[in-house]
């Protein structure tokens, strides 16, 4: 069986922030910096979340009481509803809604082919360890397998002696199957594939890489558009699309790029804090 052959060196690592961050900017944004994440024992929960985002649209906004009282997912127990709830919250942030899933709420109603990928950033921005697989998944060549021992072993060098064997396989089966579900993996085989982002999933991920220190070109080389498979090319031409559609501004004039989306977004998704991070 033919297996992706993934360099851990540093040069090939994913760079999630820029010099420009601070811990405290992006965890009120929405970041969970540390500590274990959902992945330990669910996946994306893309599904899930999913209907969520249906039922909100229809004016209920209390995530716990659709979750754990009213049980609009259909779990079966009380016990199962309360570890959904805890789970979805810890991946989105349903308990404190920060700006980050406000935005996330707002473009995920408006887009909803583009769900999987809006959830993916949302995920990469909450879940170090889903942060971690992303180093096994996006160095693939398009068409070789990402099994789960080769995201195992990148967890394992991340993390030494933290994980138990049967952890790290559990650990990386949940990241392999919510690669798939963005559509990065297919298949039994986890066949590394080319993912498709439409502007609102490029305009969610400049407004995060820019809250992580990013501007200008080293924004459209940041890790927020390797994950969406988008050459710097082809992210300012996403985001020219996004422009289109009120959430980006986009200047680019020889090797002069400026790129603005937190203004464009706060007023077309109104969500006014958007405008502070």
């Amino acid at each position: 069986m033919e297996t992706a052959s993934v360099d851990l060196e540093r040069e090939n690592e994913l760079t999630w922030f820029g010099t420009g961050w601070s811990d405290l900017r992006v965890t009120e944004f929405g970041f969970r910096l540390e500590g274990g994440g959902a992945h330990q024992s669910k996946t994306l929960m893309t599904a899930e979340i999913g209907h969520l985002i249906e039922v909100r649209s229809s004016g209920q906004s209390d995530f716990r009481r659709m979750v754990v009282e009213d049980n609009v997912l259909g779990k079966a127990t009380a016990s199962s509803r309360a570890s959904v709830f805890r789970n979805l919250s810890s991946l989105y942030g349903l308990s404190t809604v920060p700006p980050l899933t406000r935005a996330f709420f707002k473009l995920a109603s408006l887009d909803r082919m583009s769900r999987a990928l809006l959830s993916l950033i949302v995920g990469l921005a909450r879940d170090p360890l889903l942060r971690v697989s992303a180093d096994a998944v996006i160095p693939a060549q398009v068409g070789l397998s990402v099994q789960w021992p080769t995201i195992g072993r990148r967890f394992s060098s991340a993390y030494p002696g933290r994980f138990s064997e049967k952890m790290v396989r559990s650990l990386s089966q949940n990241c392999a199957s919510s690669w798939t579900q963005t559509g990065h993996l297919e298949g039994k085989r986890k066949n590394r594939m080319t993912a498709n982002p439409t502007a609102s999933v490029a305009a969610l991920a400049a407004l995060v890489a820019t809250v992580c220190g990013f501007s200008g070109p080293s924004l459209l080389s940041s890790a927020w558009f390797r994950v969406l498979d988008l050459s710097p090319d082809a992210a300012l031409d996403a985001l020219r699309s996004a422009e289109a559609r009120g959430l980006a501004r986009v200047r680019a004039a020889g090797e002069v790029i400026e790129i603005a989306v937190r203004h464009q977004m706060a007023v077309t998704l109104g969500v006014p804090e958007l405008e502070y991070v």
